[in-house]
């Protein structure tokens, strides 16, 4: 301690680093300092910061520290439901308090209120920080009482009765309640009685009841009346009433006949206007293309409307043609309003990406309880702009380098709301340690593709198909890249001696730090199509999808030297590698199910399936290319993500995922499957306590710091997680998790490689990790800090032959905690 005390009076000076403030709290216990130890030491910072909130507190004043209930029911009630209701009661009204933070949200409240006084001219305009604190007043204990009193009678305990006592903490400055809850038992519903003065909503309404949340002998839940209200609501609007409302419904309750039942009767009110109770009908439908905020066809002339498919297209210098604006629209003139219909035309106009306002307004006619115009107001977006991206990036194979991205961007090309993005970008890529001790000191990427979005189908008769889907585009797409690797020909000396390389030894032999590079050129041309016919449902085909790849490099013995560093353990040579020129036509279809995008559940699904058939024409190049002949490998591809989430309430969610992948072969006896069609594991995304493809295939051991080796990629993958997420406040989200999986090859040589997949060494290739994280929700963006320890590595014993005196010692990456920092969910 008499250590800490004279560090702690050297102080922190406040423009200096935070590793400096990590080495001042943590360097007096012998604990060295690193990333996560300043990460640490800055949520530390914060802890302390949060605890002198109380400076701040009026005097006599005390912040209301939250409260706590318990539910007596009579023996043998299950009353878990009723407890849940009344806890969101009690965190509605109370401060929020972070884990480790504290009152952190009150401290920047404060804070505010500081700068707000000190300079008004400055920070009178802008939003208040923190959260404004809670004080104790025992109207508000007595507030929290009669709300939970309220919701127990929600929940059909109509016999209840709460009461609270208080807790004091005189040092803190805080005040906690405890209630007590009685109740006794539920009552259940018994029968409901429909009294409809008109008869066009009840031909509507009665075909309903067979489903009714309000049936017999389920427990009265004011939320299953609400639910009712809105089924009606949502039946009529669907049968064309479009000023249908949950308030046209009032239901009356009984209760004193029966024991413990409710008997109800469920009418229309009295004073619901007329026009809810008719089907609305579209007599003319008004686009303003050039819209403002609210228009009015007052500032145009006759010669300003075109009249195409029962459409009145009102603009000048319009946008986008009267034709394109025409197939957006699903509702016609003379159709009943319908939702579906509205909804359609939104997520078609929203998907030209062509509007940065659309508004679609259904007004009366004057003089008709029955009819609506549909004016639709829309502001159009820049047609043209460059994007440009400058990062930085990093990876635990210790190379790091700059990103640049530069992009050309049309959203209207042709005045058909067609997106055209060109793109460029690169990526270098150094090693920190020594350079002389990396196979692959640098490396660079650099890419340039072009992608057209088109709207609309580019199929024959397509108006025919138009109603029958969401939303549909044809998608074009051309792109290159070049990825290049500078090999450090010294880390090469056994392989080069192997393969009898003598050009490269001489090379080596005259400059110990001679390097050679090795560049892999690929192109793509892509056509296809997709489209939704269910709002959850996305399709995507692609008939035509051809890739090229070709090697480049100075010699062939080079070409060579990367065939060889690429061969599977145990293989002395290989009649194809994944460093030929290859040819693949390879057309594919993908469907994604999201059942999110239907609205929070209880329970969600995510399912991604992705299938192609792939024909490779492997064309030999390097040394003996002359020997060997074309060959075709034909193979299916299949890859599957599905995803489950259990959703308990707003705050807690299991979400699981399982990833699978295969190449096989098909008509031939292997499957010559190419670099960019293999799998890799690891990363953010993927297994979190592992490098990006730092395991597999199988149990390779995997070589430290270096971009080139048979390691890393496989056509068979097999992974899965699990992650418990429980959301604190509105910023902060906890999350523990588990991720297991790995990949092998399967059928890629004529012999059976040790590398391949065998189900009985299955159990022994699954790499285990689990961890657990923070998450950030920024609202523009979720930042994910996860700390991830390896738990099973399928390569231990395979690696602890490699260490240092033993022949073959090299670098192997070590099993330690990893600190992944990332955007978004893992999935």
């Amino acid at each position: 301690m008499k250590g800490f005390n004279s560090n702690a009076k050297r102080g922190f000076n406040q423009t200096g680093s935070f590793r400096e403030l990590a080495e001042l709290l943590w360097s007096p216990c012998g604990i060295s300092t690193s990333p996560c130890t300043c990460v640490c030491a800055l949520l530390l910072l914060f802890f302390f910061t949060s605890c002198s909130v109380t400076q701040y507190l009026p005097e006599g004043e005390y912040l209301y520290n939250g409260s706590s209930v318990r539910v007596t029911a009579p023996k043998g009630q299950s009353v878990g439901e009723l407890e849940t209701a009344v806890t969101g009661v009690l965190n509605n009204n109370t401060n929020a308090r972070l884990p480790i933070l504290g009152y952190y949200e009150i401290y920047r409240w404060y804070k505010f209120e500081e700068k707000l006084a000190a300079r008004p001219e400055k920070f009178g305009e802008k939003d208040h920080w923190g959260r404004e604190p809670i004080f104790f007043d025992e109207t508000l204990v007595e507030s929290v009482n009669a709300l939970i009193e309220n919701r127990a009678s929600n929940e059909g305990y109509f016999n209840n009765e709460a009461d609270w006592k208080l807790d004091t903490n005189q040092a803190a400055q805080t005040i906690s309640a405890s209630f007590d809850l009685s109740v006794g038992r539920p009552y259940l519903m018994d029968s409901v009685r429909y009294f409809w003065r008109d008869s066009a909503v009840a031909r509507v309404i009665n075909p309903l009841r067979e489903n009714s949340p309000l049936a017999k002998e389920k427990r009265y839940k004011l939320d299953n009346v609400k639910a009712e209200r809105e089924r009606w609501q949502n039946a009529l609007r669907e049968a064309g009433f479009y000023y249908a409302r949950s308030e046209d419904y009032l239901f009356l309750a009984d209760t004193v006949a029966g024991d413990h039942k409710v008997n109800m009767l469920a009418k229309l009110k009295d004073e619901v206007p007329s026009n809810h109770l008719l089907p609305q009908r579209i007599v003319a439908i008004n686009v303003h293309q050039n819209a403002e905020t609210q228009d009015s066809a007052g500032r145009y002339s006759a010669s300003d409307t075109v009249k195409t498919g029962g459409l009145n297209v009102i603009c000048r210098d319009c946008p986008l043609r009267a034709k394109i604006i025409d197939e957006a629209f699903e509702p016609m003139a003379g159709d009943l309003y319908s939702p579906l219909a509205h909804k359609k035309t939104l997520q078609r106009l929203a998907d030209y990406n062509t509007f940065r306002y659309i508004a679609m307004s259904y007004d009366p006619v004057p003089g008709s309880d029955s009819s609506l115009v549909l004016n639709a107001y829309m502001q159009p977006r820049l047609p043209r702009r460059f994007e440009g991206e400058l990062g930085l990036s990093y990876n635990s194979a210790d190379y790091f380098g700059p990103n640049v991205t530069l992009a050309y961007v049309n959203r209207n090309l042709l005045r058909g709301a067609e997106l055209l993005r060109v793109e460029g970008d690169f990526t270098y890529a150094q090693f920190l340690g020594d350079a002389g001790t990396a196979r692959v000191p640098q490396s660079g990427i650099y890419g340039l593709s072009a992608k057209l979005n088109v709207p609309r189908l580019w199929l024959p008769k397509r108006r025919k198909l138009i109603p029958r889907v969401y939303t549909s585009g044809t998608v074009m797409e051309l792109s290159g890249k070049v990825e290049s690797l500078s090999m450090n020909l010294a880390q090469f000396t056994d392989e080069i001696e192997a393969s009898d390389l003598s050009g490269l030894a001489s090379e080596l032999e005259a400059d110990p730090d001679a390097k050679e590079s090795l560049s892999l050129m690929q192109l793509s041309a892509q056509f296809g199509y997709t489209w939704k016919r269910r709002v959850v449902n996305n399709h995507q085909l692609n008939p035509l999808s051809i890739r090229f790849q070709n090697p480049s490099v100075a010699t062939e013995e080079v070409l060579e030297l990367a065939r060889q560093v690429n061969l599977a353990p145990g293989t002395d040579d290989a009649l194809t590698n994944r460093f030929d020129r290859m040819l693949v036509f390879s057309p594919n279809y993908t469907l994604t199910n999201d059942t999110r995008l239907a609205g929070l559940k209880t329970h969600s699904f995510f399912w991604k399936q992705f299938v192609s058939m792939n024909m490779n024409n492997v064309f030999p190049v390097g040394t003996g290319a002359d020997v060997r002949d074309r060959e075709v490998s034909y193979y299916p591809l299949l890859e599957t993500d599905f995803r489950y989430y259990l959703t308990f309430n707003k705050k807690q969610q299991i979400a699981t995922r399982f990833h699978g992948g295969i190449a096989f072969p098909l008509f031939s006896d292997r499957a010559i499957v190419p670099y960019f069609d293999l799998f890799s594991i690891g990363g953010p995304n993927s297994l979190r306590g592992f490098a990006p493809r730092q395991v597999g295939p199988g149990r390779t051991v995997p070589f430290a710091n270096n971009l080139l080796t048979f390691g890393g990629f496989g056509n068979l993958i097999l992974e899965g997680s699990i992650e418990y997420r429980h959301r604190v406040n509105e910023i902060v989200e906890l999350a523990l998790f588990a991720d297991a999986g790995n990949i092998w090859t399967y059928k890629t040589e004529l012999e059976e490689l040790d590398t391949d997949f065998k189900t009985d060494a299955f159990a022994g290739d699954v790499a285990v990790n689990a961890g657990l994280g923070v998450r950030f929700d920024l609202q523009f963006l979720i930042l994910r800090i996860d700390l991830a320890q390896p738990l099973v590595t399928p390569y231990e014993e395979a690696a602890a032959q490699l260490v240092i005196p033993l022949e073959d010692a090299r670098d192997v990456p070590a099993d330690n905690l990893r600190l992944v920092v990332a955007f978004g969910y893992p999935f």
